[in-house]
């Protein structure tokens, strides 16, 4: 056994140390590199979470503020909402990108076609009949949300 380790001693005995410590740096800085970039995604998603709860207020956990002539009000948060959407998506996974797209999409249609005060009315009405908008909405949202998770 103590030949192995005089082996190994005069090995390090007879290389240059620059290469090693080269080496070292390098895996430093990369841990320093991850680091940062880890907090900067952090950042992001905290931001994205938070501009989309602000912007969804009253409607988003909870339905607690449903406003009246819901397809107008949600219209009109539309192109805040797709601002919002595109500055994200650089902080969103490459693999995960299309399925992003996807329920960006799917939020858009609900948005601009699926939700009216009537459908409101009606599901609130004939509940278990009619699909709820609010739950909807709220899988809509949470859908786009879990890319900040």
């Amino acid at each position: 056994m103590s030949e192995y380790t005089d082996q190994i001693a005069e090995y390090f005995n007879r290389v240059p140390m620059w290469p090693l410590v080269l080496l070292a740096v390098g895996i430093v800085f990369a841990g320093i590199y991850e680091l940062i970039i880890r907090k900067r995604w952090a950042d992001a998603a905290d931001e994205f979470r938070s501009a989309i709860l602000s912007t969804l207020s009253g409607l988003y956990p909870e339905p607690t503020n449903w406003p009246k002539n819901i397809d107008t009000y949600l219209c009109a948060r539309l192109p805040v909402m797709h601002e919002i959407i595109e500055g994200f998506r650089p902080n969103v996974r490459q693999q995960d990108i299309p399925a992003y797209n996807a329920d960006w999409d799917s939020y858009y249609h609900f948005c601009r076609t699926e939700v009216t005060d009537d459908k409101c009315i009606a599901a609130e009405t004939n509940a278990g009949k009619e699909p709820d908008p609010k739950k909807t909405f709220h899988t809509l949202v949470s859908n786009l949300l879990r890319y900040a998770e």
